[in-house]
């Protein structure tokens, strides 16, 4: 039984392909039964895709092709990345980095010296 998958586009791409990891085949929206292959894609576009799975296990490959660079396909697991509505956000959200979080501490601080006990 294949995973039903939503993927949400948090912004404009020119040329999206998405593919299922078990098949290594193009996904086609359900909802209007489009092949994922090379599509332009606005901001807050949703699609709906099936997944195959394995041993309850699953993969969404997204590939973004950009003019003049080379692609790096990304990769989500299903049904770990997705969210509580089924849904996943392309592109991933970018991990807060070690610095990031000494640099609100810093900020943290600083406000409670100037507020005070």
């Amino acid at each position: 039984m294949p995973y039903k998958v939503s993927i949400y586009f948090a912004k404009d791409y020119a040329s999206i392909t998405v593919k299922d990891w078990l098949s290594d085949s193009i996904c086609m929206d359900i909802l209007t039964d489009t092949e994922l292959k090379c599509v332009a894609v606005k901001k807050s576009a949703t699609f709906q895709v099936l997944i195959g799975q394995k041993n309850n296990v699953g993969e969404v490959i997204i590939d973004e092709a950009a003019a003049g660079a080379t692609s790096i396909p990304t990769s989500y697991k299903i049904p770990a990345e997705l969210d509580a509505t089924g849904t996943i956000t392309f592109p991933k959200p970018a991990a807060v980095s070690q610095s990031d979080i000494g640099k609100l501490t810093e900020e943290i601080e600083a406000i409670k010296q100037r507020i005070g006990p």
